[in-house]
């Protein structure tokens, strides 16, 4: 198996949009423009991203990291311009964050399950290093790639610095981890936070409901629109009486203790103490 086009499944969602999914459940998203090319996110770092875009643009390429997972920042070092929010680096570097779940687990799981990887890959040594010479962006600017222009939203809860793209004028919304594996949500990892959770999911609303956008699409997981959007009420509202006390949950061992809520039908895992 060669790690470009036999590692990446590529799927065209739009004029000049798609979503390039690794290892099945690692999902990036390439917008591209008239003058340039944007990709949201870099994947968990196996493969040869950079050989695979190159064969699919002939523009330069910003590579934005929605945040600092190591599922997000895997193959980031093979850009040379790359971006994320200020709350996501570590000076100038993005220093993929320790989630309880990492590259190891990972790798052992796919292998578990009967699949390969791509000739010359060693998954005794695979990691996710860092990755220097990262500029910023902020929530509300807006990056023109020549004929397409789209915003940075700011949509903490999974991680601190999350970003969001919208595409206003084809009414979607790159949302990143704002949902997660499943379409449930994951708020266990350090630098989740449950009410900025609940607030983003406000804002996601109200952008929703003023037309911003009508489909939402995600890294890990099928895209929501139509009826399924309503899933950002029932977080939302799921979430703050969580905050309340009014939700009952099981405290499991997810390698540290969380707690397991039910919304919506949803798997929602939080920390401990959800403050």
């Amino acid at each position: 198996m060669n790690s470009t086009d036999e590692w990446y499944d590529v799927e065209a969602i739009g004029d000049g949009s798609y979503r390039i999914a690794e290892g099945v459940i690692f999902g990036s998203y390439l917008l591209v423009g008239d003058e340039r090319a944007l990709l949201i996110d870099s994947g968990a770092g196996v493969g040869d991203l950079r050989g695979l875009i190159d064969g699919l643009v002939d523009v330069p390429v910003t590579l934005l990291a929605s945040h600092a997972h190591w599922d997000h920042v895997g193959n980031a070092a093979q850009f040379d311009d790359v971006v994320a929010d200020e709350r996501e680096r570590d000076g100038d570097r993005l220093v993929p964050s320790g989630l309880a779940y990492g590259p190891a687990d990972w790798v052992a799981d796919w292998e578990a399950a009967g699949n390969s990887f791509p000739d010359g890959f060693d998954p005794r040594t695979f990691d996710v290093e860092p990755t220097t010479g990262v500029g910023t962006v902020s929530p509300g600017e807006t990056i023109d790639i020549g004929g397409r222009e789209l915003e940075l939203f700011h949509v903490p809860g999974h991680s601190p610095g999350q970003l969001a793209v919208l595409d206003r004028e084809a009414a979607v919304l790159y949302g990143a981890d704002v949902v997660h594996n499943g379409h449930g949500l994951y708020v266990h990892f350090e630098g989740c936070d449950v009410r900025d959770y609940v607030n983003t999911f406000d804002r996601l609303i109200e952008l929703r409901d003023d037309g911003g956008f009508e489909t939402l699409y995600l890294s890990h997981a099928r895209a929501l629109a139509g009826d399924d959007l309503s899933l950002l009420e029932a977080f939302r509202d799921g979430l703050e009486a969580a905050l309340d006390g009014e939700l009952d949950y099981e405290l499991i061992d997810e390698g540290v203790p969380v707690r397991e809520y039910e919304i919506a039908g949803k798997t929602v895992l939080t920390k401990p103490d959800i403050g």
